[in-house]
C-alpha cells in the first residue's frame, strides 16, 4: 500500500517536472495519466497504459477526421461526435479487461480533442499530437518507476497462483466425492479459472515467457474446468446409489487429497490410478448384463475425472517448464449484444441532449460539460451498476472540487517554484494513493486522483482564476449528474433481466451445440458459460437465495450438459458406428425441450446396451463412454427441467 502511494505519486511528480520542462501547454495530463494507469502490480500497468495509448491515437485520429470534415457545420459535427462515442461505448461493453478501457479512450479522446480545437480547426493536428504526448509521458513515465520499484517476477507469480488454484480445485473435488454439497464452491472455482485467465493475461504484458506459454496456463484451466464439471454430475450419480460402494471412489478421493497438500503433484500417480479404473471399467463390462449398471457410471465419471485432472498437472508442468513450446488457446466469453446496442444509444442520445443544451445557452464550459457526460455515459457502462459507480465518481468529485479550490485559492498563491509545489501536490497525491489501495475508499479515491490533478491545473505561467475554476467546477459537477440522470433514466440498471438475458444465451448455445456440434470446442463452451456463472452471481444482489441458488444449479446443469454433449459429438468422429443414435440426441437437444431430450437419451442408452454386451463388441470403452454421457445429459435434463425451459420453479 504504502509503497503503491510513494511510487505513483513520485512518478507523477516527475511527470509534471518533465510537461514543465517541454513546456507543453496542458502539463496537467501527463501527471493524470500516471495516476489513472497506476495499479497495484506492474502487469496490470503495463497492460492498461498500452491500450490508452492505443485507445488514445484512434481518438485523435478520430477527432482530426471530424473536425477536418464537419468543423463548420455544428450539427454534422456533433452528430457525428455522438455517433463515433456511441459505437466506442458499444464495443467496449462487448470487450474485457483493458481492451473495453481502450475502447472507451478511443470515445472520449475524440471528444477531447475535436472540442479543444473546434474554435480554432486549423490547430487539431497540432492539438492531437499534443495529447498524445502528455498521455505517453505519463504512461512512459509510470512504466519506468513500476519496472524499477515494483520488479517482481510475474511468470513465478503466476506459477504460485496456478498451483494454489490446482489444490483448491483437487480439496472441492475431493469433498464433492465424500457427497459434501458445496454448490457455493463449485461456482466460486469455476470462475476462479477467468481471474486467473485475467492475472495471467496481465502478467504476458510484462513477461514475454508468460506470453508464450499462456495456451498451457489455459489448457490447464480448461481441464480444471472439465474437471469440476465431472466431479458435480459424479456427486448426483453417488447421491443417488448410497449403497455403492466402490473402493475406486474412495482412492480417486485420496488422490485428490494429495494432490491439495502436495507441491507439485504427481501426474504419474493419476495416470496410474486411471489405469485401474480403465481395467476395472472392462470388467465391469464384461460382467454387466444392463447397458450401464450404477457401478459402469460411475467408473467411467472416474475415469473422466482423473484424465482432467492428468491434463490439469500436465499442462501445469508444462507452463512452468522454461524449454516448453509456446502454445496458445482462445477462449470465449459471453457477449450481451442487448446491453451493447442501450449503452451505444444512451451515449448517443446524452451527447446530442448535452450540447443542445450546450449551444442554446452558450456557456463557455459547455464543452467541458459535454467531455465529462461522455466520459461517464462511456466508462460506466462497462460497469455492474452503473448509477451506482456514477454516485461514487461524484462524491470524489465534489471531494476534488473542495480540495482543488483550498489549493488554488489558499495554498498555491504563495509557492514560488516547483519544489514547493510539488510538496504540497505529494502530499495530498500520496494520501490518496493509500486510500485507492483501501477497499472501502478505492473508488472515491481514483476519481479524486486525476479531477483533483485536472482542476488544480498546474503549469508554468499561470493560476487559475475563480471564474474559470468555478465553470470547471460547475461543468464536472453537472457533467457527472447528468451521467447519473441518464443512466437511471434511460435504460436503467435492471438486475433481472440481465439475469434472465444470461439464461437464454445458454440455452441457445445448447441448442446450437445440438444444432452444428462441429462449431464448437470445449474450451469454447466451458469459458463461455463460465462468463455467465460469474455476471450471474454479479446480479444476486436482492435476489431471493432460493432463486439465486435454482439459477446457479440450473447453470451447472446446462454446463453438464454441454459439455457432455461436445463429448458425444466427439465420440460420434471417433468411432462411426454411434453417428446416427448420438446425432439423435443432439439434433433433439436443438429443440430445446428437456424432458424429451432426456427420454431419448434413455432410448439410446438401451440402444446401446445390446452393442456394449456383445462379445466382438469393438470399441466397447467408446460405447460406454457415450452411454455414460448419454446418462448425465438424460438426468441433468430431467432434474432442471423448469430451467433448461425458461421457467421458473414453484
Amino acid at each position: 500500500m504504502v509503497g503503491f502511494a510513494l511510487r505513483t505519486t513520485a512518478a507523477s511528480l516527475v511527470a509534471l517536472y518533465i510537461a514543465f520542462l517541454l513546456n507543453l501547454d496542458d502539463p496537467k495530463w501527463a501527471p493524470m495519466t500516471v495516476w489513472i494507469v497506476a495499479q497495484s502490480n506492474r502487469g496490470m500497468s503495463l497492460s492498461k497504459g498500452q491500450y490508452r495509448i492505443l485507445g488514445t491515437i484512434i481518438g485523435a485520429i478520430a477527432a482530426v477526421t471530424m473536425v477536418a470534415l464537419f468543423a463548420q457545420v455544428t450539427e454534422l459535427f456533433i452528430l457525428t461526435l455522438a455517433v463515433w462515442l456511441g459505437l466506442c461505448t458499444a464495443l467496449a461493453t462487448g470487450l474485457r479487461n483493458f481492451r473495453a478501457y481502450g475502447a472507451v479512450l478511443a470515445g472520449y479522446t475524440a471528444a477531447i480533442i475535436a472540442f479543444d480545437s473546434i474554435s480554432s480547426p486549423l490547430e487539431v493536428f497540432d492539438i492531437a499530437i499534443a495529447r498524445v504526448i502528455y498521455i505517453g509521458l505519463g504512461i512512459v513515465t509510470e512504466a519506468v518507476f513500476t519496472t524499477i520499484f515494483a520488479p517482481g517476477s510475474p511468470l513465478q507469480e503466476i506459477q504460485v497462483r496456478l498451483a494454489t488454484y490446482l489444490r483448491e480445485v483437487a480439496d472441492l473435488c475431493a469433498r464433492a466425492l465424500r457427497g459434501q454439497a458445496n454448490t457455493s464452491g463449485f461456482q466460486r472455482l469455476l470462475t476462479g479459472a477467468l481471474e486467473l485467465d485475467v492475472a495471467a493475461e496481465y502478467a504476458a504484458a510484462s513477461s514475454g515467457s508468460v506470453r508464450s506459454r499462456f495456451g498451457h496456463l489455459r489448457g490447464a484451466a480448461v481441464a480444471v474446468l472439465t474437471q469440476m464439471a465431472i466431479a458435480q454430475s459424479l456427486r448426483e450419480h453417488l447421491a443417488g446409489r448410497p449403497d455403492l460402494d466402490e473402493p475406486l471412489v474412495g482412492k480417486t478421493t485420496m488422490a485428490l487429497d494429495a494432490i491439495g497438500v502436495a507441491s507439485p503433484a504427481d501426474p504419474d500417480t493419476i495416470a496410474a490410478l486411471r489405469a485401474d479404473v480403465r481395467a476395472a471399467l472392462s470388467e465391469t463390462a464384461d460382467d454387466s448384463g444392463r447397458a450401464i449398471s450404477p457401478r459402469l457410471a460411475i467408473l467411467d465419471h472416474l475415469d473422466r475425472l482423473l484424465e482432467a485432472a492428468h491434463d490439469a498437472l500436465t499442462r501445469q508442468a508444462l507452463f512452468s517448464n522454461e524449454k516448453a513450446p509456446p502454445s496458445r488457446l482462445n477462449l470465449s466469453f459471453h457477449v450481451d449484444h442487448l446491453l451493447a446496442v442501450q449503452n451505444g444509444i444512451r451515449t448517443f442520445v446524452a451527447i446530442v441532449i448535452g450540447s443542445w443544451f450546450w449551444i442554446a445557452t452558450a456557456w463557455p464550459s459547455g464543452p467541458s460539460f459535454i467531455v465529462i457526460l461522455g466520459v461517464i455515459c462511456a466508462l460506466f457502462a462497462t460497469r455492474p451498476n452503473p448509477v451506482v459507480g456514477g454516485v461514487g465518481f461524484l462524491k470524489g468529485g465534489l471531494i476534488a472540487v473542495l480540495a482543488a479550490a483550498i489549493c488554488n485559492f489558499a495554498i498555491l498563491p504563495m509557492l514560488s517554484d516547483f519544489t514547493e509545489l510539488a510538496v504540497i501536490l505529494g502530499i495530498i497525491m500520496f494520501a490518496t494513493g493509500l486510500a485507492m489501495r483501501n477497499a472501502r475508499t478505492a473508488a472515491l479515491a481514483t476519481s479524486f486522483a486525476f479531477l483533483f490533478l485536472d482542476l488544480v491545473s498546474p503549469d508554468n505561467v499561470s493560476r487559475a482564476d475563480a471564474a474559470s475554476f468555478l465553470n470547471g467546477a460547475l461543468a464536472l459537477v453537472l457533467g457527472v449528474g447528468a451521467g447519473v440522470l441518464v443512466f437511471t433514466l434511460l435504460f436503467p440498471f435492471n438486475p433481472e433481466a440481465r439475469r434472465l438475458r444470461l439464461q437464454r444465451a445458454a440455452r441457445r448455445d445448447l441448442a446450437d451445440i445440438g444444432l452444428t456440434p462441429a462449431r464448437w470446442t470445449r474450451e469454447r463452451w466451458l469459458s463461455r458459460t463460465v462468463d455467465r456463472l460469474s455476471s450471474q452471481a454479479a446480479t444476486n444482489a436482492g435476489v431471493p437465495e432460493k432463486q439465486a441458488e435454482d439459477d446457479l444449479r440450473g447453470m451447472l446443469a446446462a454446463l453438464t450438459i454441454g459439455e457432455a454433449a461436445i463429448t458425444l459429438s466427439e465420440l460420434a468422429m471417433e468411432h462411426t458406428g454411434l453417428s446416427k443414435p448420438l446425432a439423435v440426441v443432439l439434433r433433439q437437444l436443438g429443440r430445446g425441450d428437456p424432458l424429451h431430450l432426456a427420454k431419448v437419451s434413455r432410448g439410446v442408452i438401451n440402444h446401446l446396451s445390446y452393442r456394449i454386451n456383445k462379445p466382438d463388441a469393438p470399441a466397447r470403452h467408446t460405447l460406454i463412454r457415450a452411454a455414460t454421457q448419454l446418462d448425465a445429459v438424460a438426468s441433468a435434463a430431467a432434474n432442471h427441467a423448469d430451467y433448461l425451459r425458461g421457467k421458473r420453479a414453484a
